[in-house]
């Protein structure tokens, strides 16, 4: 009786408007939980996605071959990938090295080290959205992103673009250090260090000299002098190993499925002299398109619509109502902003003229933190908690069925390549490829298969 009477006392006490206080800030952490699980959810099926991948038949066994009979001392003087390849990453060939040391061609540990070394992006990415006073709900939002974008989960699974998730760790690097509280001089020294090893990792890290822009007021000549000496040793240790046309794109290079039906000639003839630039801008118009709106894939234009064109131009959208919102007040990290705008639509205009969806991930993640950038100012028009997070909750909702589809698509791609690949060439399918390579790639390939198809 007393305790009855007590709780009504206590109920009575607290006023109405504190109660709905307490109720939304109750919902907005369930909505928070769900969120949280469903992300844990999610990355637990991109591990199992990735433990059923085979090797890919050409670009990882060709370079595990490789590096097999490399020297580590070898690798600073030693094209990328195959002997006479126009790619020099002598950095992301040590990882690679290290990692077939340990493993040889066994792939399940390798899928490992991917899975951790995505985790440690995502690790950075939180380190990221706390600095940028974004909600911290931003960094699951980020993370169903980079499941559901096949720009970025089309680096992650596979072991030879390896190189291209270490250029985003690089890339998150680089934005924590320019939002750390160090001084200019730690900040430039980091900030060169990671442009240098993404330069080192591949090639289209160079986008990441944008960081220079952060410190044109504290210090513009040494970073110039920085930024320019690292862009120039690399372009010096790039000609001393590749040549002196340095492993450069030309129009005789693959530019996606739009003109597979041209042969070399042909190419030569539409595309000759200044004409070569036309498809330069035609190939980072249709990336943009990729990028922001979905409606092209490898140059080619989307004949219909489907779920990746309405939640990336809806995410788009987002992005620029976001960044209009951020504009009419002041920001103190305005110009890291930019930075990260500069890397989403710079990226495009350094990347492979045949942009493959994997070849956009840098951009994307830019992109990704863009996202999480404007509904987090969309989230701060709404005064009440609970609606800020439902935003943030429709977003990732949204991703999140993204996520779910870009998952479905890559065990198809694994079984897909284990039955028309493996299974049906008991000879290596690239002349380059070392038979016994090959044997112990498609002996693990069968094993992956179903039970009642091996």
């Amino acid at each position: 009786m007393t305790d009855k009477v007590s709780d009504e006392l206590i109920t009575a006490e607290v006023p109405p408007r504190r109660r709905r206080s307490l109720a939304a800030a109750g919902l907005a952490n369930t909505i928070l939980a769900v969120m949280a699980i469903g992300t844990v959810v999610w990355l637990g099926l991109l591990l199992a996605a990735m433990l059923r991948q085979p090797f890919e038949a050409t670009d990882d066994l060709i370079w595990l071959a490789k590096l097999r009979s490399d020297s580590f001392f070898a690798l600073p003087l030693s094209p990328a990938w195959m002997l006479q390849s126009p790619f020099y990453r002598p950095v992301a060939e040590f990882v690679l090295k290290c990692l077939y040391s340990l493993f040889g061609l066994n792939p399940t540990p390798y899928r490992y080290v991917q899975f951790a070394i995505f985790l440690l992006l995502l690790g950075l990415s939180l380190q990221v959205v706390r600095r940028l006073g974004l909600r911290p709900e931003s960094v699951l939002l980020i993370t169903v992103f980079a499941i559901g974008s096949p720009f970025i989960s089309g680096s992650v699974v596979w072991i030879s673009e390896l190189p291209h998730v270490l250029v985003l760790v690089c890339f998150a690097v680089a934005l924590l250090v320019v939002l750390s509280d160090s001084t200019d001089a730690t900040k430039l020294a980091l900030c060169g260090l990671a442009y240098a090893i993404a330069l080192l990792s591949k090639e289209n890290g160079i986008i990441l000299i944008a960081f220079y822009v952060c410190f044109l007021r504290a210090a513009p000549f040494r970073a110039a002098f920085v930024f320019a000496g690292i862009t120039l040793a690399y372009f010096a240790m790039r000609a001393v190993v590749l040549g002196p046309g340095m492993g450069t794109a030309g129009v005789d290079e693959s530019v996606g499925y739009f003109f597979r039906m041209l042969s070399n000639e042909e190419r030569r003839t539409l595309f000759s002299g200044y004409a070569v630039y036309k498809l330069y801008a035609y190939n980072v118009l249709a990336q943009l398109g990729a990028l922001a709106f979905r409606i092209t894939q490898w140059g080619v234009i989307f004949d219909r619509l489907h779920y990746q064109i309405i939640v990336e131009t809806l995410s788009t959208a987002l992005i620029v109502a976001g960044l209009i919102a951020l504009r009419n007040r002041p920001q103190r990290h305005t110009i890291v902003v930019v930075v990260i705008a500069a890397i989403a639509i710079g990226g495009p205009f350094l990347s492979y003229s045949y942009a493959r969806d994997r070849h956009l991930a840098l951009p994307a993640f830019a992109y990704a933190f863009l996202l999480a950038i404007a509904v987090n100012e969309l989230a701060n028009l709404l005064r009440d908690r609970t609606q800020a997070t439902a935003l943030i909750a429709s977003v990732w909702i949204a991703w999140s069925l993204q996520a779910g589809l870009m998952l479905r698509q890559i065990n198809w791609a694994s079984a897909d390549v284990i039955e028309r690949v493996y299974r049906a060439n008991e000879k290596p399918v690239n002349p380059n490829l070392p038979p016994d390579v090959w044997a112990t790639a498609r002996a693990h390939a069968l094993s992956l298969a179903p039970a009642s198809r091996q």
